[in-house]
């Protein structure tokens, strides 16, 4: 069974393009399902490297499919960290909690919105 590994090194392969594509689209919901499918091709590699040790060559792609996988990783949390800066600038800082938890507490203020102003 040979062309086992090949298979299921070539779906790991195309599934990775799949998912630098939908990052580069921003396309969330394909990005969510390419990340499951690969977690899958994932597990189906292992079984088979469980069943029979990978040769060489096998072994080769798999390093090489690790370097890409770091790859895109390190591109999703670029993406992620451009995100929450355009959510932050979009969005107004947060003031202080009203409700904290020393809104109940015998002696504490109470909450922001029944202090009077000044």
């Amino acid at each position: 069974m040979p062309a086992q590994p090949d298979t299921t090194l070539s779906l790991i392969e195309a599934q990775l393009q799949a998912l630098q594509a939908a990052l580069l689209s921003s396309d969330a919901p394909a990005l969510e399902q390419g990340s499951q499918r690969l977690r899958e091709a994932a597990a189906a590699l292992l079984q088979l490297q469980a069943a029979q040790p990978l040769g060489p060559t096998h072994a080769a792609r798999v390093r090489a499919l690790a370097g890409q996988l770091g790859q895109l990783r390190d591109q999703l949390a670029r993406a992620l960290a451009l995100t929450q800066q355009q959510a932050q600038s979009l969005l107004p800082p947060l003031d202080d909690v009203t409700y904290g938890p020393d809104s109940g507490r015998a002696g504490a203020p109470g909450a922001r919105i029944y202090r009077a102003p000044g």
